[in-house]
């Protein structure tokens, strides 16, 4: 009876392991979804990135060729800081107000992800729920873009065994709420870069995550204000 008993126990232990480290399924293709203004303007761009580490080191920003697409160029102003997940990216949304802003990018899955510092699905939903709402509220017509980033691998994919599901979740999410979604997970997997380009397992090679990401979010980006750019 207690060796019975026991065995059980260790196969409930054995099924939760199991759970809570079971990998989600990466994506097979690129799930991008454009949510385009209702009315255009041709002035100067004003974008604002919101996120990890993983946005506060890129340099795709800086290859976005956007002072094409409007009178006055375009201004990029970064509010991301690392370790940064949803939670935080509440309070930084509330807290920094500005003028204008014509494009928000919200990046936390990656941390939110996180079986140690992160939140659950359902949380990281509400976070990003909330976020939209206040960006909306202050910014009539903004454009929103949730961003899917890379996948990662070794001890950080250990401790991020759903992350897969955390981006499947900024797909429904975009979906649901009339936003834009940025499949760079997808876009990763597909150009499927040397394991040089994520050195750490976490943190990419800025100069490949650029040429992955800048091109066709460039091209999100003017598809969804309905800009006409010039070279």
């Amino acid at each position: 009876m207690l060796r019975r008993a026991a065995l059980a126990g260790l196969a409930v232990m054995t099924g939760s392991v199991v759970a809570v480290f079971w990998q989600a399924p990466q994506p097979s293709a690129i799930r991008d979804r454009v949510a385009p203004v209702t009315t255009t303007r041709n002035d100067e761009i004003f974008l604002t990135v919101f996120g990890s580490s993983l946005s506060r080191r890129a340099v795709w920003t800086r290859k976005l060729g956007l002072a094409t697409c409007g009178r006055g160029g375009a201004s990029i102003e970064y509010k991301a800081q690392a370790g940064a997940g949803s939670d935080e990216g509440l309070v930084i949304v509330e807290e920094h107000r500005t003028k204008r802003r014509d494009v928000a990018i919200l990046e936390y899955a990656i941390n939110d992800a996180d079986l140690l510092d992160g939140v659950t699905r359902a949380t990281s939903k509400d976070n990003h729920r909330k976020m939209i709402a206040t960006l909306r509220e202050r910014y009539p017509g903004i454009v929103i873009i949730l961003m899917a980033t890379n996948p990662v691998s070794g001890v950080h994919r250990l401790k991020r065994p759903k992350l897969m599901a955390y981006y499947d979740d900024y797909a429904a999410l975009a979906e649901e709420l009339d936003v834009s979604f940025f499949d760079g997970t997808a876009r990763w997997l597909q150009a499927d870069p040397s394991s040089d380009a994520l050195p750490d397992g976490l943190h990419p090679d800025p100069a490949t995550e650029a040429e992955i990401y800048a091109a066709p979010l460039r091209e999100m980006i003017v598809s969804a204000l309905r800009r006409t750019c010039w070279e």
